[in-house]
Parts: structure tokens; C-alpha cells; sequence
């Protein structure tokens, strides 16, 4: 984990950047229609990216690859990646590899896999046990339409798994989408998901469960209840030793809102007041809200956006919480092209700075690209592309930070040739920056 640091100035490529205020109080793009404040008018392409690099294998039979997440092992300097593999009688397991910091491909093995389907894992890494807890959808029947969530511990290196353990099922019941925390405190993990009636196959719940170092659950509750929450994502935050879980919520059809919820790293249980809290609610339709911290004072939210709603067009944006869940300057506008943005993922530098790297999915004419905004107390130092577009689809991409900076999943896959199959790609994003004292002045 990162130490904290004072302020600094970043010196990059001869040019100083003098710690500036945050992105609400940017002008607009000129050649943005809609005149909102956005991350894109300050750009300053100041960056090192390294080589794209595939993480997947081909397999014989092939398969097509999904759903990559992606954690950060700090004692070994080195990620760990999970996504799935759809067969060809659409048959899904769970596998995994290790990439080293600085982008070397390191081993590659299975997560979980034999009957019936795996998939959408998610996985966090605990530094106490040096071990990592991935958690997947498992359809335990075979019935092929319904969930529970599964879990097992895996060693730094692979070298060892826990046993697979079920996390929750539920009578009527389905669930999906799960993401994991861990609680460097208490040694424990939270996993948060979404839960579906099968008998209308509406949402009825966003729910949790405390499980031990072990993968063992300790406790689990129903976080909300209102209005069809889904799509959940949580964070947990060191100095604080609480959890913030954020989800969509269906205000009406087609408008969706974010909601989040502050939780007791002791109990698991809602910090009350405040209880569940809105981070977004306009008229338009909002989703995918993906949640990091600095582990310090703040928290980062960033949602999908509907512009003008219910449809047509699709953005990203975001919001800055504080530790108490108040909401810290105005909504941020992180990408708003007439092109569709969509698929967000957001992580943060850990320390008593602010240092963000956003990533998420746009449409163009040419395909499907990956984009990248860093911003923080250094102001946009980066917005640009991740992964280019040139008759190939790049998509659903996941973004974990590290040292010295940050390093981006996704699935890549050719457009229109069934010949070509669908692997995980990964690509480094370093900050081009040498840390100066800071000198002071008055504006």
C-alpha cells in the first residue's frame, strides 16, 4: 500500500503542472454541443503507455474470452487477471493469469471449471494471506438460468487453491454480477451482488456476505430492497474501515439512478445515518456504476449516462463522495462524444492524494475502443485512447491501480470473421511525471 505523501508538482516532459482544483471548474470543449464541463478540455497527452499485449491463450478446441477483472498484488508487484471462456457448445469456465508489473505475461491456470456454467468472476487481493478470492455466477442445477455465487482462495502464484465454496443461493432466487473487497483491518471480504426473482425475473434485491480470510461467510444481509436495485460494485476504505457499495435503482422505466450505501467494516451492517443516500438521480437514465477510493478522504463513483434520455446517445460520468458519503463538488463529465461511451471502470492511487485513471467502451464507425481519462489533484493528465479501433471491437474493459501506475483489461475481438476468437488484451498507463517539492504561492 501506498505511504502518504505531501503535495506535490509533477514535472513532465520539461513542463511543470502546478497543482490545480479539480475538474468542475473546467470550461467545456468547444466543439461539444452540450457546453458541460468535462475532463477532455484540459487534456495534455502526458502519459506512457506500454505495449498491448494479449493475457489469453488459444485453446483447442477455441474458445471466445469475457468479462476480465483485475486486481493488484503489491508484495509481488504484479496483477492478477480472471475473465471467462465461452466454449463452443457455449459451455463457461473461470480462468486466470498473472502479469508482472511491468507487463510480463507470467503463468496462466484455471480458476474453476467442469459442469455446468462459471462465469463473470471477480477476484481481490488480500496481502495479509498473500492469496487472492475470486467469486463467480455458478449455475449449480444445469437448469442454464439460474445463479448462485461462488467463491474459493488462490495463492499469489497460483500454486495452491482453496476449496470452492458457495457464497449464497436462495429458494426463487438468481443472482448475479458479484465484486469483492477486502478488509485489510479485520483480514475478511465483502461480496456484494444483485438478486432476481425467478418467477417475474425483476430485481428484488442488492445484497452482501462477510466472508472470513478463508472464504468462509460470516454474515450476509439485504443492503437494499427499493425499486429494483442491480448492478452492484463496492470498494472498501482503510482509514475510514467501512465499505461503500453503489447500485442502480429503477426510479421509472428507462430511468435508472445511483444509490449507495455506506458499510461497517466490524458488523457489515448500513451506517445509519446516513443509510442509503443518492449519488445521482436526474431525469435521464443512469447505469453501471463502478466505485474506487484513495483509501483516505476520498471516494470516486462513475455511472453510464443517458444524453438527453431515456436515450439516445451514452456518456460517462462521475462523483466525488467524502468519507461520509457527501458529495464533493458537481458531477464530473468524463466523456460526452456523439459516439455511445459506455461500460465504465474507475480505479484510484492509494494515499492522501487524488490520482484516478477512468476507462470505458466507445462506439465508433471503424468498432468498438477503449478510452482512458486520468485526472486528480494534478489536474487531466491524460484522455485519450487505450486500445485503438481498426476493423477490430476492444470492449468491457476493467482497470486496477498499481506502482507506479495503473494497468487496463479488455476484450478484443475482430469484427465479422468467426476464424478470429475473443481474447483478453491488457496495456500498462504510467503517468510521465518525476515528484518535485511543492513551492506555494497565492492565485
Amino acid at each position: 500500500m501506498a505511504g502518504r505523501r505531501a503535495f506535490f508538482l509533477f514535472l513532465v516532459a520539461g513542463t511543470v503542472l502546478l497543482v490545480a482544483a479539480l475538474v468542475p471548474g473546467l470550461q467545456g470543449r468547444a466543439d461539444t454541443p452540450r457546453g458541460k464541463p468535462d475532463l477532455e478540455s484540459t487534456v495534455a497527452p502526458l502519459a506512457h503507455l506500454g505495449g498491448e499485449i494479449r493475457i489469453s491463450e488459444p485453446t483447442s478446441p477455441e474458445s471466445n474470452r469475457y468479462a476480465p477483472s483485475i486486481a493488484y498484488n503489491w508484495r509481488h508487484r504484479e496483477y492478477l487477471v480472471v475473465w471467462h471462456n465461452t466454449w463452443p457448445d457455449g459451455h463457461r469456465d473461470v480462468y486466470a493469469r498473472r502479469v508482472s508489473e511491468s507487463g510480463q505475461l507470467l503463468s496462466l491456470f484455471t480458476i474453476s471449471a467442469g459442469a455446468h456454467d462459471r462465469f463473470q468472476p471477480a477476484v481481490a487481493y488480500n496481502a495479509t494471506n498473500d492469496e487472492y478470492l475470486v467469486v463467480w455466477m455458478y449455475n449449480t442445477s444445469g437448469d442454464g438460468s439460474t445463479h448462485n455465487i461462488w467463491g474459493r482462495t488462490v495463492a499469489w502464484n497460483g500454486g495452491y487453491m482453496g476449496p470452492e465454496k458457495e457464497i449464497v443461493s436462495w429458494p426463487n432466487r438468481t443472482f448475479w454480477t458479484p465484486r469483492v473487497a477486502w478488509n485489510s483491518i479485520r483480514n475478511q471480504y465483502l461480496v456484494v451482488w444483485g438478486a432476481v426473482d425467478t418467477t417475474t425475473w425483476l430485481p428484488t434485491d442488492v445484497a452482501l456476505a462477510l466472508l472470513d480470510s478463508a472464504g468462509n461467510r460470516l454474515f450476509g444481509t439485504i443492503i437494499s430492497a427499493d425499486m429494483q436495485p442491480h448492478q452492484a460494485d463496492v470498494t472498501y476504505n482503510l482509514a475510514k474501515d467501512e465499505y461503500l457499495v453503489v447500485w442502480r435503482r429503477m426510479w421509472g422505466p428507462a430511468d435508472g439512478d445511483i444509490r449507495a450505501a455506506r458499510i461497517d467494516g466490524g458488523n457489515a451492517i448500513v451506517v445509519n445515518p446516513p443509510g442509503v443516500f443518492t449519488v445521482s438521480a436526474p431525469t435521464e437514465d443512469q447505469l453501471l456504476p463502478s466505485v474506487t477510493t484513495n483509501q483516505q478522504h476520498r471516494y470516486l463513483v462513475v455511472w453510464q449516462h443517458a444524453y438527453p434520455g431515456p436515450c439516445c446517445d451514452w456518456d460517462i460520468r462521475g462523483q466525488e463522495l467524502d468519507v461520509n458519503g457527501g458529495l464533493v463538488g458537481d458531477e464530473i463529465t468524463i466523456a460526452q462524444s456523439l459516439d455511445d461511451e459506455t461500460a465504465p471502470s474507475v480505479a484510484a492511487r492509494p494515499g492522501t492524494h487524488r490520482e484516478y485513471l477512468a476507462v470505458w467502451q466507445r462506439a465508433t464507425a471503424a468498432g468498438d475502443t477503449i478510452r482512458a481519462a486520468a485526472w486528480g489533484d494534478a489536474g487531466t493528465v491524460y484522455y485519450g485512447d487505450l486500445a485503438a479501433v481498426a476493423f477490430w471491437d476492444n470492449e468491457s474493459p476493467a482497470v486496477a491501480a498499481g506502482a507506479p501506475g495503473f494497468f487496463t483489461v479488455f476484450e478484443g475481438d475482430a469484427q465479422g470473421d468467426p476464424t478470429v476468437y475473443r481474447h483478453i488484451y491488457g496495456r500498462r498507463y504510467v503517468p510521465h511525471a518525476t515528484f518535485l517539492p511543492i513551492v506555494l504561492r497565492n492565485r
